[in-house]
């Protein structure tokens, strides 16, 4: 039997779960991590306010730098964390099917920062955010058969 591991993350949190074998096989949690910073307004995560500046168009001051770019990059920074633990796994051979659970956003950037040979061994996803769900509710959004 296939050895499965279960991915399920949003922009803030990510938990791997290892699947029992079997049709009513269970899941039990093997790794999990955080990324605090998720959680702040994008101006939170800049130790100044961004500047001001004159524009080469128009009159005025205009503001400089983004919020929402420093956001998103810290997002694809915890995708590549999590790709990497994927990636070790799988060189390991501790799985050989993966199922993803994670929404919308953190699921593009997770196929961005993952490997061909990891993605590869994707075997289902839903795009749904159960971080906080426990190991039952998200059971039930994988196949019968694992």
């Amino acid at each position: 039997m296939p050895k499965v591991w279960v991915l399920v993350a949003n922009h803030t949190c990510a938990r791997v779960f290892k699947a029992e074998k079997g049709k009513t096989g269970g899941l039990n949690e093997i790794e999990s991590l955080v990324y605090p910073e998720g959680r702040l307004n994008g101006r939170e995560l800049l130790s100044d306010a961004p500047g001001r500046a004159f524009g080469g168009a128009g009159p005025g001051r205009h503001a400089m730098g983004n919020a929402k770019d420093i956001r998103h990059q810290g997002a694809e920074k915890f995708a590549r964390d999590i790709a990497q633990i994927l990636e070790r796994g799988r060189r390991q051979g501790l799985f050989d099917k993966l199922y993803i659970v994670a929404d919308p956003s953190m699921a593009g950037s997770l196929h961005l920062s993952m490997s061909a040979q990891t993605l590869a061994t994707v075997a289902g996803e839903a795009r749904k955010n159960l971080v906080s769900c426990n190991a039952e509710a998200i059971r039930t959004q994988l196949p019968t058969w694992l």
